[in-house]
């Protein structure tokens, strides 16, 4: 009660003021024998109506306290609930990194031929016999069936075939018969044959069925496209065969053949940024490492599932999965 009366002083004093004033002028109400029925309700209502203002102010003041006691509560709750997520992040961050970094030096002694394929070429194999402006400008039947040849047999462990393209490279690539070499595997190759043999058929054959047949299970194709600028040593793309192809395929049946052979054959200062922009299988996470503890990194830290690297001009594919199962196989 006194510490109600301490805190709240202002209020009595308020109240004991009215109610003075109400006695008082109902006193004199009384003794100057007025009408004093009509003159008493008026002095009730009044005095009913100023206690009934300084409780409502009251109990605002009152609530407002609580109101503010409230918010502040609140407010220390999601400054601890921030705090406590940011730790937690950066928990995660530092545990992330401790993995990475983990994994990283568990392959520091492992090669990376071990660690990622070979990325081979008829060029690359050392095929002399082979010249590529010509096969895809010119389309010689010869050029293509050696290189039919050439993919048949390219089954060596641990490399991927692939096929490569020079840009700004005064090169001519004509977009019907890189659909047709991109097609040719030992399943379709007596189909694309006669496709090959006329230059008419290019830009006018059944690519669907013979991109089944070609990526069908057990099918020996080319795995790769390469994309190189200006010179076979400046590798600055790369694209998945099978996806590649399909989207090739697409333009093929659009007859955008013009549109393709114009970015493929047009000297320009961003070429990979060109052929992302028309085929979204063209990825350019191209490094330059022959270690893969360095490789996984970066890989890692940029989220990337594959990723292309070269060591002594060779290009390499390096699948992420693939490179932890073998740091997991090194503990």
């Amino acid at each position: 009660m006194l510490s109600f009366v301490r805190d709240n002083l202002l209020l009595v004093l308020t109240i004991m003021g009215a109610v003075l004033s109400f006695l008082a002028s109902f006193t004199g109400l009384v003794t100057k024998r007025r009408p004093v029925l009509f003159l008493s309700v008026l002095a009730v209502l009044g005095f009913v109506v100023g206690i009934a203002y300084q409780l409502s102010a009251f109990n605002q003041k009152q609530e407002a306290a609580r109101q503010a006691a409230a918010d502040k509560q609140i407010a220390e709750a999601a400054q601890r609930a921030r705090d406590g997520v940011i730790e937690a992040i950066n928990l995660n961050v530092r545990e992330t990194r401790v993995t990475v970094e983990s994994i990283a030096a568990r392959l520091n002694a492992t090669p990376l031929r071990e660690a990622a394929l070979r990325m081979v070429s008829i060029q690359s194999s050392g095929n002399a016999h082979f010249e590529e402006t010509a096969a895809f400008a010119k389309g010689s039947p010869d050029l293509w069936e050696r290189y039919a040849d050439w993919l048949a047999g390219a089954t060596k462990p641990g490399t991927a075939p692939c096929l490569t393209l020079t840009l700004n490279a005064g090169h001519y690539y004509d977009a019907g018969l890189l659909l047709a070499y991109l097609l040719t595997s030992n399943a379709s190759r007596a189909a694309l044959l006669p496709v090959v043999h006329s230059y008419t058929a290019w830009h006018d054959f059944a690519a669907e069925g013979l991109y089944l047949k070609t990526f069908a299970p057990g099918s020996r194709h080319v795995r790769w496209v390469l994309f190189y600028d200006k010179s076979p040593q400046h590798l600055i793309g790369y694209a998945d065969a099978q996806a590649f192809s399909g989207e090739l395929m697409v333009y093929h049946r659009l007859g955008q053949h013009e549109k393709i052979m114009q970015l493929l054959n047009h000297s320009g200062a961003d070429p990979a940024a060109a052929l992302k922009a028309t085929f979204p299988s063209v990825q350019t996470a191209v490094f330059n490492t022959a270690r893969p503890a360095e490789l996984v990194r970066v890989m890692i830290e940029q989220q990337l599932a594959v990723a292309v690297t070269t060591a002594e001009q060779q290009p390499y594919v390096a699948r992420l999965e693939r490179m932890i199962q073998l740091a997991a196989g090194a503990q």
